[in-house]
């Protein structure tokens, strides 16, 4: 009799492995015949977790298209199998697959958009938060401003790129024929977001980039502006923090005897 670990093993090889013998020996047959059972759980479980995928990843579902995908997809399966029923979360590691599969080459720039999809998705499926309290912060002395410590928005996501990921995610989502866009026409810097129910895109510059990682590691506003001036000498810390306040990006803040 086999152990557990050894009836799960063999019944994953038989399902994603192509290696059937093991999971067929453990089958009772009854009118349909051990193979073929064990091909209808094989086809469910690919079927599920492709679509599971696609679900995730339209844009890049779109450019490789469906025969390379779903290829892609089983390869990906078998090396990383959802330990979970709820497949929302199988995808969290195939922009990392993707890096390795396509390490050099014209491809490097699809794991790129692969982790780009991912961040819109966990964007999507953040906790909400109420606008930044514009009143309150008006009451904080301006001398203490150094040490105010800023939240971000909990969906918000930063995602940089040597590549344009961003614009081809944005032309390639619908279903109009997207426009020529060369890999060579540079790289974005993106804060990834929801506000008001609706997913946006806000394209950084390198300082603001800077300024909002550091932000998002918990640093100090002072110590922030420090982070995004040595990222760019042409840096405003005050514009900057009025566009992210105006666009929901920061939402609460706290104040901190020391600077951090």
């Amino acid at each position: 009799m086999p152990s557990l670990r050894e009836l799960q093993t063999q019944v994953v090889n038989g399902l994603l492995a192509e290696q059937p013998d093991g999971a067929v020996a453990l089958i009772r047959s009854s009118g349909i015949a051990a193979e073929s059972r064990l091909r209808i759980y094989q086809n469910n479980a690919r079927t599920n977790f492709v679509e599971a995928l696609r679900s995730t990843y339209p844009v890049l579902w779109r450019l490789v298209g469906e025969d390379y995908f779903r290829q892609t997809a089983w390869a990906f399966q078998l090396r990383h199998p959802s330990l979970s029923g709820d497949l929302n979360h199988a995808g969290s590691a195939f922009s990392d697959y993707l890096r390795a599969l396509h390490s050099d080459g014209d491809f490097r720039y699809l794991a790129d958009v692969a982790a780009l999809e991912w961040l819109i998705q966990e964007s999507l499926l953040a906790l909400d938060h109420a606008p930044l309290d514009l009143p309150a912060l008006a009451q904080v002395d301006t001398a203490a401003y150094d040490a105010l410590q800023f939240t971000l928005h909990p969906s918000l996501r930063l995602f940089e790129s040597e590549f344009p990921a961003g614009r081809i995610w944005e032309t390639n989502i619908g279903d109009a024929d997207p426009p020529a866009l060369g890999l060579d026409s540079g790289g974005e810097r993106l804060a990834v977001m929801r506000h008001e129910g609706e997913l946006r895109l806000h394209r950084l510059g390198r300082g603001e980039y800077a300024f909002l990682e550091s932000l998002a590691d918990g640093r100090s506003f002072a110590a922030s502006v420090d982070c995004g001036a040595a990222a760019d000498p042409a840096f405003d810390a005050t514009l900057g923090l009025q566009r992210f306040v105006a666009a929901n990006a920061i939402v609460d803040f706290a104040l901190h005897d020391t600077r951090l």
